[in-house]
């Protein structure tokens, strides 16, 4: 195999959290702005709720940010991210890249609480050297390449060994920025037209290996 090592985006890539995103923000943003959203999210998941805020409404009350981001935080920890789904085979495909012998990693823009219950709600975290967060390690990582330089320098992990798979723009320019090869998630939320390999389901990653 030409890869060693695969990091995965999480949400759009390896499962389908959009029906619990989707109603902790609405049930966030009616906390805040007394009123109904009525701009479907499903293709802004990925970046930072508060990013999506902004994408939907032009939000930039700093007071009114955060908020909205306490709101829809207390209602996805506690519920939300219970409606997840995997995606069809994600588990096997794990488990083979695993007996292949690669080292597998997650890099998500989703904080570290809900990446862990969500990882743990499927029993999937036994599959991952490491787990990625904007607020993991008692750092902050303002993007998801810098998330994914941390990554590749403290595994020592070598950029033409490694794949990223994620399923936005965000990912695709986080594999650029870090000179690393990019499978794109054509069946998650984004879109991105520049990419070494374009995967309809989890399953097909295996071909390219």
């Amino acid at each position: 195999m030409k890869y060693k090592n695969i990091i995965f985006d999480l949400d759009g890539t390896l499962i389908d959290s959009a029906p619990g995103i989707e109603e902790s923000f609405y049930k966030a943003y009616f906390k805040v702005y007394k009123k109904n959203c009525t701009h479907s999210i499903t293709t802004l998941i990925g970046p930072p709720i508060d990013h999506v805020l902004t994408a939907v409404n032009g939000e930039s009350n700093e007071d009114t940010i955060k908020f909205f981001i306490e709101e829809f935080k207390q209602s996805y920890d506690s519920e939300g991210y219970k409606k997840t789904r995997l995606y069809d085979d994600v588990e096997s495909v794990l488990e083979l890249l695993l007996i292949n012998k690669l080292k597998l990693f997650i890099s998500t823009n989703k904080r570290d609480k809900p990446t862990k219950l969500i990882l743990d709600f499927f029993s999937i975290n036994k599959y991952f050297c490491e787990i990625y967060c904007p607020d993991s390690f008692d750092l902050i990582f303002k993007t998801k390449s810098d998330s994914i330089a941390s990554l590749l320098k403290r595994n020592l992990l070598s950029s033409n060994e490694t794949l990223l798979v994620g399923d936005t723009l965000h990912d695709g320019i986080s594999a650029f920025q870090n000179n690393i090869d990019f499978a794109f998630a054509d069946y998650g939320y984004g879109s991105y037209d520049k990419f070494k390999f374009k995967i309809k389901s989890i399953k097909e990653l295996i071909n390219f290996l």
